[in-house]
């Protein structure tokens, strides 16, 4: 090699290996923000007994790391690199299916039945709703089961080669639905309705970029739940419709939610996206509900289209028993923790309670709210 190509190159990978340094102490590029959770180590003050115990080089070392310049650039390119060469997911508990379709290993493991509670432990939860529809009932109010679709069962055949299993196992959702068929509980098996519809709708239920369903696809769940309140109740409420939509490849959150956390650089696939422009019906004879909604984050996308705000006079939504959000915040997007809000009050004020869950969660339906409300209602008084 001559001396000038040489000399170029080790100023090249000098440059290369100073300019992260630069940008840590004197930032002279912004760096888009990486998406999902991340928990950036803290900055340590410096003491001998830190620095003879070695905690100090320790911390001091995950600090630097998490804060080095260009770290969400090198972060995305790693991304990339894993993505294109290795067909890899480079995020905690995600995989590639066939053809680009995304998965979160744990809806995978429940399709198998590989986080099987058992019958007592399920049969206990179904025994206690069905006990709390029949005391709500009493009271004038309805508590209606929803198992929401899951990528799992609906997009099988795209399932990754390393997670398909030769033998499926007894698993939740189905002995869960083969209880409440029993037991006569109200409920909703939105699961089984899209996988009906697979192979005969032409817009998309599922994204191959999100785990949820389709911003699309929860108003069709949302018309569902109308359509079945008014059965029950014996009222008409107000349903979604549209004259017009658009199809685009520009993704509305939560559709690429998944590609999203991969911290790719580019779009790990393109998918076309349906989105009606949204109205409701409203005439003399329309009664609007106050209805809780309680479950996972399935519910998200009928806050975010709408639906809960024009379908209903008043809303909560107990995100896994747990964070609070309403329509009285001035942000709905604030929230209160369970535990300040006097739940037990809130349901006594309600017409309707909705347990909404994919079908993944139904080990543990409402994340505690029947054991909790079936204490209440049968043990404490």
């Amino acid at each position: 090699m001559e001396p000038v190509a040489k000399k170029g190159l080790y100023i090249s990978l000098f440059i290369s290996l100073l300019l992260p340094l630069l940008q840590q102490c004197l930032p002279f590029i912004t760096s888009g923000k990486l998406m999902g959770y991340f928990s950036e180590s803290p900055d340590i003050t410096f003491s001998f007994q830190k620095w003879w115990d070695g905690s100090y080089q320790r911390a001091k070392e995950s600090y630097i790391n998490d804060h080095i310049g260009f770290r969400p650039d090198l972060v995305r390119s790693n991304g990339q690199i894993d993505y294109s060469l290795f067909h890899k997911a480079n995020y905690a508990g995600a995989s590639v299916g066939q053809d680009n379709y995304l998965f979160l290993d744990g809806y995978i493991s429940a399709y198998y039945g590989e986080d099987y509670a058992g019958l007592p432990r399920l049969k206990k939860q179904m025994v206690r709703l069905k006990a709390l529809q029949d005391t709500f009932a009493t009271m004038g109010k309805s508590i209606i089961l929803v198992y929401a679709p899951c990528k799992a069962w609906y997009c099988t055949r795209y399932l990754p080669d390393h997670a398909k299993k030769a033998e499926h196992l007894p698993n939740n959702y189905k002995t869960c639905a083969r209880l409440g068929d029993s037991l006569g509980i109200n409920y909703i098996d939105m699961n089984a309705w899209f996988i009906s519809m697979r192979e005969k709708t032409s817009e998309l239920l599922f994204a191959k970029q999100g785990i949820h369903w389709t911003n699309y696809g929860s108003v069709l769940g949302g018309d569902s739940l109308v359509k079945y309140m008014e059965h029950l109740r014996h009222i008409h409420l107000p349903h979604p419709y549209w004259t017009k939509a658009e199809h685009t490849s520009k993704a509305l959150y939560p559709d690429n939610d998944l590609a999203n956390i991969l911290n790719t650089i580019w779009p790990p696939t393109t998918e076309t996206f349906f989105y009606p422009e949204l109205h409701y019906t409203h005439d003399s004879t329309t009664t609007k509900l106050k209805v809780i909604h309680i479950g996972d984050s399935f519910n998200f996308n009928m806050v975010i289209t709408g639906f809960m705000k024009n379908v209903y006079s008043e809303w909560q939504y107990w995100f896994f028993f747990k964070n609070v959000f309403t329509n009285k915040s001035d942000d709905i997007w604030k929230y209160n923790q369970i535990e300040e809000l006097n739940w037990k009050d809130e349901i006594k004020k309600a017409d309707c309670i909705v347990l909404l869950n994919t079908v993944k969660n139904t080990d543990n339906i409402a994340s505690g709210f029947i054991d909790s409300a079936y204490n209440y209602y049968f043990q404490e008084r």
